[in-house]
């Protein structure tokens, strides 16, 4: 069974948002962020001027909004709320993940005692890379690969990335412990599959799967909580363009789609190992647009661009410009 309809109201992307930067983020289920200017372009093309880059440095580095691994594994934005339930949720997953990632890892360290290890080790307050945690639990468990330690390490402990100074150009990734934030760990995974209905639905238990990264059996208990909500999301009454960054989670939530815009996904154009960003209008992906640290957004058409379109795309290329510069 498959559920293609595009959760555009769900997305917020039906009409601006003009609610608080966390509600967005809460309503939206999350931002991927696997690259850096991703979530700047996700926040813009659903609030358009109201966008600012200052306020989400400021939610970042009072950590209202956090930076971690969570579904498949991949970074994504959340609110502190999300974190805490959902990386418990997640738990699983991570774990699958690391034992994937780091063959033989569990047979010559223990993950309870890893994990111990890390919160002691990041209790100090001091930030760390990947690397500095991979190195330092070496010396207390030789016979495991530094960099397998580092990703364990990353995925298992509940650590963020260090916020940055600049949301636009943030620093080396380093991580912290995150801030504390009451929950009871019983809520965690109904929060994830209710969010995900909201964000996402109506969609299906395999859906939520392959969003999530957690198996069949592990999602049982909440499969009642995935049933099509009475609402149906729907797009504008106008067909309308959209720029969406790279890896946008639109893309990661339905396991086999049918129609556009997910069956798009399935284009060589669209590598699933490095996804450009897109352009949507009336429901379907028009072009992918890629940059560099050098060089601006470049648009490659896939079909001839309607004149919305054309002004969606010089829009953006000029919201990106002035943050580039503005930001320089």
């Amino acid at each position: 069974m498959t559920n293609d309809v595009v959760p555009w109201r769900g997305q917020a992307l039906d009409e601006p948002f003009t609610g608080d930067l966390l509600d967005l983020v809460e309503q939206i289920a999350g931002i991927n962020a696997q690259v850096a200017r991703a979530i700047p372009v996700a926040i813009w093309t659903r609030c358009g001027e109201r966008s600012d880059l200052r306020e989400l440095t400021d939610r970042l580095q009072s950590y209202e909004l956090v930076k971690s691994n969570v579904m498949r594994g991949t970074v994504h934005l959340l609110t502190l709320r999300q974190f805490w339930l959902w990386r418990t949720a997640l738990t699983p997953t991570l774990r699958r993940l690391v034992a994937g990632f780091c063959r033989g890892i569990w047979n010559t360290v223990d993950p309870d005692a890893l994990h111990d290890f890390g919160l002691d080790l990041m209790s100090d307050g001091r930030p760390r890379t990947r690397a500095d945690l991979g190195a330092e639990a070496a010396t207390h468990f030789p016979n495991a690969e530094p960099r397998h330690l580092g990703f364990a390490l990353r995925m298992l402990l509940p650590v963020v990335e260090l916020a940055p100074d600049n949301a636009w150009r943030p620093p080396r990734t380093t991580y912290c412990l995150a801030p504390t934030h009451p929950f009871n760990p019983a809520d965690a995974l109904p929060d994830l599959a209710r969010s995900f209905t909201q964000a996402f639905g109506p969609a299906t238990l395999d859906d939520f799967i392959y969003w999530s990264g957690l198996n069949k059996s592990e999602t049982k208990a909440i499969a009642d909580l995935l049933s099509p909500s009475p609402e149906t999301p729907t797009g504008s009454s106008t067909p309308r363009s959209f720029v969406l960054p790279e890896f946008d989670n639109l893309f990661y939530c339905r396991r086999s789609p049918t129609t556009d815009p997910y069956q798009a996904k399935r284009d060589p154009r669209l590598n699933p190992q490095r996804m450009p960003g897109t352009l949507l209008e009336s429901g379907r992906v028009t072009a992918h647009w890629t940059y560099t640290k050098s060089t601006p957004p470049t648009l490659t058409p896939w079909h001839p661009l309607t004149p919305d379109s054309e002004a969606t795309w010089a829009r953006f290329h000029t919201w990106w410009t002035t943050c580039e510069t503005a930001n320089t």
